[in-house]
This record gives C-alpha cells, sequence and structure tokens, in this order.
C-alpha cells in the first residue's frame, strides 16, 4: 500500500490520550486566536501528540500500553488529510517499531502503536517545556535541539541491517540520527 498525496488511511480513527494528560494539550496548545505562543507553542493538538511520537521513537521507548488508562478523544484521524507528510512518517515509525511492513495494511493498529508512542513521549516532551529557565518554546527548542545533536543515540534498527550485512555480504555504513 503506497502513501500518495491524498492518501489518509486513519481517517476515520480517533488519536485518544490519557485523560491525565488533557491539562498540558489544552495549555501548551492554541485553542484561541489571542494564544501567546512563548507559552502554548504547539498551534494544534496534532502537534504536540506528533512531537511527542517523534521523541519516544527517537529514544528508543517502548509504546505505552493505552489501554491501561482512561482516554479522552483529542483529534480524529481525518487531521492528517491535511498534512500527509504525517502518514509517510507515521507508517515509517510503525514498520521500524513492529519489524514488519504489513503493517501498513492495519491503520487501526498503526495508530494503536502511535498513541502508545504517544504517552510514552509525553512525558518526555513536558519535562521540555518546562526544563530551563526561559518561556516553554525556547526551552522546548534547546532540549530538542541538545536530542538531536546527541550522538549516542543511534538508529535503533543497526542489527537489522547487520543481518541483512551477512546475508548479502556487503557491508552497509550504520544510520544514525
Amino acid at each position: 500500500m503506497m502513501a500518495d498525496r491524498y492518501f489518509n488511511p486513519f481517517q476515520a480513527i480517533d488519536i485518544n490520550i490519557p485523560t491525565e494528560f488533557h491539562e498540558e494539550f489544552t495549555r501548551y496548545c492554541q485553542r484561541s486566536a489571542n494564544a501567546i505562543i512563548d507559552q502554548s507553542p504547539f498551534q494544534r493538538m496534532v502537534d504536540l501528540w506528533f512531537l511527542s511520537v517523534c521523541v519516544a521513537a527517537r529514544q528508543g521507548l517502548e509504546p505505552a500500553d493505552i489501554a491501561k488508562y482512561d482516554t479522552r478523544k483529542i483529534i480524529d484521524g481525518s487531521i492528517f488529510g491535511s498534512d500527509p507528510w504525517r502518514v509517510h512518517a507515521l507508517m515509517l515509525i510503525a514498520i521500524s517499531k513492529s519489524g514488519d511492513v504489513q503493517i501498513v495494511s492495519e491503520p487501526r493498529k498503526m495508530i494503536s502503536l502511535a498513541n502508545g508512542l504517544a504517552v510514552a513521549g509525553l512525558p518526555k516532551v513536558i519535562d521540555m517545556l518546562k526544563d530551563g529557565d526561559a518561556e516553554p518554546i525556547w526551552n522546548l527548542s534547546d532540549a530538542i535541539d541538545v536530542m538531536l545533536r546527541k550522538r549516542d543515540v543511534a538508529w535503533r534498527h543497526t542489527s537489522q541491517c547487520q543481518e541483512i550485512d551477512q546475508i548479502s555480504g556487503t557491508v552497509h555504513d550504520r544510520y544514525e540520527f
């Protein structure tokens, strides 16, 4: 199943978060026209959710079991229709975390995995927003910069590349984020 510009397999799927995190979503997302970006750096709830997914994936966190939480819908999957690049990113993250390319044919499994990653990554993102002497947007910016510059957090799937190397007999460079 190839993702094209208008393909949104998540169209009819809700994005849920534990109710205990809802306050952070309302605090750090711009809910009105007079929101102050330095205090609420995320234009939409999907932006905070997606960053949490990405931080969890980057740090090699395991998806949380969202079934253990009382959850609340924050957005529905139709939001990805306006951000088709996120569909591609979520598919790649799902393949990476599951180790199975066939997961792209199961949108509910992909969103379940992404919701679990968001729950795992959200406390990290909240810490990033709060830790520092500046406004949340600047604290977050600094923390993301530090996280991305760390070379000791290598791509978690180099072992799969090494297996391919052993089978093919070729040597590939390791990929690092």
